[in-house]
């Protein structure tokens, strides 16, 4: 890929910027931010991240100034600030995503774990994945009775591995508000009046 060549003006601006001119580094939000939210939305896994990360690239780029070498693309040194931040985002939001799928299949385990007296959650809970439609019980057993994988799951029930982590994160939250309900009747009972 041909590098893109240095535009005189942007050299310019950069330099006035440096020198702590705030009309001159607006000039260049106004002239890049369009390219770099483009970049981003063809890129950002959901819409939502994009005018975040476009404006982080914009406030890192303005505190890296200095880091910039005149003569080269302004814009392509936005880009790869923008590719760098994207790139982060996403590896902590997967990293949250185990952990929450961790934690959940933990308190699963917990709450179905065979007990002399199980609690009123596990009740809740056990009563809850009984109400639920064939499908979803059967992707509830086959994620955390069989420990399987998104992607083996995905295959045995001929579905894509999104739409098994979609699934999943919905049933998740079916099942909590079925347990938040039945749990609630007996809250009120338990409590003064």
């Amino acid at each position: 890929m041909p590098s893109e060549p240095a535009s005189p003006a942007d050299d310019d601006l950069v330099s006035a910027a440096r020198r702590g001119d705030g009309d001159a580094f607006a000039a260049l939000l106004d002239r890049h931010l369009p390219h770099i939210r483009t970049f981003l939305a063809l890129k950002a896994p959901v819409p939502q991240l994009v005018d975040e990360l476009a404006h982080d690239t914009f406030v890192f780029a303005y505190r890296q100034l200095g880091e910039f070498s005149a003569g080269t693309s302004f814009r392509a040194w936005l880009r790869a600030i923008a590719w760098n931040l994207l790139r982060a985002e996403v590896q902590r939001f997967a990293r949250e995503r185990v952990q929450r799928e961790r934690f959940t299949a933990w308190q699963l385990e917990e709450w179905t774990a065979a007990a002399p007296e199980p609690s009123a959650e596990a009740e809740h809970l056990l009563a809850c994945v009984g109400e639920l439609p064939e499908p979803l019980r059967q992707l509830v057993a086959l994620k955390y009775q069989e420990e399987r994988s998104g992607e083996e799951i995905a295959a045995r029930l001929d579905r894509s591995a999104v739409w098994v982590r979609v699934s999943l994160f919905r049933v998740r939250q079916l099942l909590r508000e079925c347990v938040e309900r039945k749990a609630a009747p007996a809250d009120a009972e338990t409590s003064p009046a």
